[in-house]
């Protein structure tokens, strides 16, 4: 119950739905062209800006 409290107090919960966006494309970028992989991240970003908390 505490865990959710603390994922809701506004600590980073943006950046926590937006880490596994970032690295997937990151890792992408190795192996397919730049395009795809910033475009996975790009959802990351977008998810980090639109989750205010």
């Amino acid at each position: 119950m505490t865990t959710v409290a603390v994922l809701f107090s506004g600590c980073g919960l943006g950046s926590a739905v937006a880490a596994p966006f970032k690295v997937t494309g990151a890792v992408v970028n190795v192996v397919a062209p730049n395009i795809v992989g910033d475009t996975i991240s790009g959802v990351g970003d977008v998810a980090d800006t639109v989750i205010p908390f």
